[in-house]
């Protein structure tokens, strides 16, 4: 008696792969007509195909809104980075003029805080996305 092998079937893992392998069951179902084994399942196969090219558009799309978006972020880092320096010279210039009163620095916008400790400075970098 031989033992009985277990076959996996795997499916790709990669979006344009898996698709690529949806059109190849579609073109293969279509070449075989009605003798394809396929011809069982009731999905009307015109639907199935333009299911498989609209997914082929919305992961192009989807990809490059996601470069776009990266694009943008870098661009926004960039001017967060310039913005940041100048109002730095901003406030340091301001702390000069109104060194013996600093909370003048309220009048321009600035939140004043009388004691700031070390972690506090530490994490007033740039804004965050919540700020």
């Amino acid at each position: 008696m031989m033992a009985t092998q277990k076959v996996r079937v795997v499916f790709p893992k990669n979006v344009y792969a898996f698709l690529a392998l949806v059109k190849r069951v579609i073109e293969k179902h279509r070449t075989e007509g009605g003798n394809s084994p396929l011809s069982i399942l009731l999905e009307k196969w015109e639907a199935i195909e333009a299911k498989q090219e609209r997914c082929v558009h919305v992961q192009q799309r989807a990809e490059a809104l996601r470069r776009e978006v990266e694009q943008l972020m870098e661009e926004k880092r960039q001017l967060m980075d310039e913005l940041m320096k100048f109002m730095r010279a901003a406030r340091d210039i301001l702390l000069g003029i109104h060194s013996e009163s600093p909370r003048n620095l309220g009048e321009w916008g600035f939140e004043v805080n009388n004691a700031v400790s070390k972690a506090a400075k530490k994490d007033a970098n740039l804004p965050t996305e919540t700020s």
